[in-house]
């Protein structure tokens, strides 16, 4: 056999041991650190750069082995901007590891402090934005840049883009508002004025809810933070009111009274404190007055408002409540009502 296909067998068995133990390696740095706080980006990227790395003492010693100086092996290797172009690569892929585990951290870790979940999401983001701003200023530095351009450019481009951006300049800030001041949280069930939901996620441009319908609503923060918004979770009850129409005939005072509080109080999940209420609807012309109840009636139709408070989240109560109600009172008209 002659020397060069030694060489060869050689090189290539000493590619694949160098191959075998960088994955072995990778696997034991894998196994380690996740059992850490880091993210799996950043430990993925790790377990790559072991096997890079003995693929690449692998790489030079198949070379040494063929005859190919380590002069000018190094030589290669050192210029310049094959060094700055690793080097950068390296700096982007190890920026965006560490600036997920910082997230990671901010929203996971600082829990324990009690800190809102808002101001843990914003915590986290701006890590993210800081360590990747240290990485372009440090890829900057290594290529021999100067800030002072990108600068001026970013300046410029700003400036055109406040007037051309307003409404999302709007939203961003906003955003930081509702982050900050955290009206209301991850979770929380919200009400505006198109829409009710939970929200999954506040974001820098927008709120996302997942509405009755289960489809997922995105709201403008600029929107939220104008107009009023409901928090129907932050309280531990909420108050629910149905209206109730019947013919004056078939409206007895204390009778009719006792019997519709009476059916809403054996309806389960009803809380009996506050206790339920009954009360006339207040309409233009009505007079006259009756036990227990306010205001009057008009004509010969009395209209009721029945409100009555159950356990945040609980709204199958409602109609429960209804289908109680319906075979209490078979002839009088029902309807759910808002804001009563």
């Amino acid at each position: 056999m002659s020397d060069q296909a030694i060489q060869i067998i050689i090189s290539v068995v000493t590619m694949l041991i160098a191959l075998g133990v960088g994955l072995y390696l990778r696997r034991l740095l894998v196994r380690g650190l996740k059992k850490t706080v880091l993210d799996n980006w950043l430990i993925q990227l790790l377990g790559i750069l072991v096997i890079i790395s003995l693929i690449i003492v692998g790489t030079i010693v198949a070379l040494f082995i063929n005859g190919i100086s380590l002069t000018h092996i190094f030589g290669y290797i050192q210029g310049s901007f094959t060094r700055n172009l690793i080097a950068s690569a390296l700096i982007i892929l190890l920026a965006i590891g560490l600036g997920r585990t910082l997230m990671k951290l901010a929203t996971a870790g600082v829990a324990k402090n009690h800190i809102s979940i808002n101001i843990r999401i914003l915590l986290g983001r701006i890590c993210y934005v800081v360590v990747m701003t240290i990485a372009f200023i440090w890829i900057l530095s290594l290529w021999d840049l100067s800030f002072t351009l990108p600068a001026a450019i970013i300046s410029i481009i700003t400036v055109g883009l406040t007037f051309v951006l307003q409404d999302l300049l709007k939203n961003l800030v906003a955003g930081l508002y509702l982050l900050i001041e955290g009206p209301f949280k991850i979770g929380d069930k919200i009400t505006t004025d198109k829409y009710t939901g939970k929200v999954e996620d506040v974001q820098l441009r927008a709120t996302k809810l997942r509405i009755g319908s289960g489809e997922q609503a995105i709201v403008p923060n600029a929107i939220l933070f104008s107009d009023i918004v409901i928090n129907k979770t932050i309280y531990k009850e909420s108050r629910a009111t149905i209206t109730i129409t019947m013919q004056q005939e078939d409206f007895e005072t204390d009778q009719t009274t006792e019997n519709i509080l009476n059916t809403i109080k054996e309806v389960n999940g009803v809380m009996l404190k506050p206790e339920p209420e009954l009360r006339l609807m207040r309409t233009a012309g009505s007079f006259g007055s009756t036990t227990g109840i306010t205001s009057g009636y008009t004509g010969r139709i009395i209209t009721l408002a029945l409100r009555f408070w159950l356990p945040e989240g609980q709204d199958s109560i409602v109609t429960d409540a209804m289908l109680a109600l319906r075979t209490a009172l078979p002839h009088a008209d029902l309807a759910i009502s808002e804001g009563l």
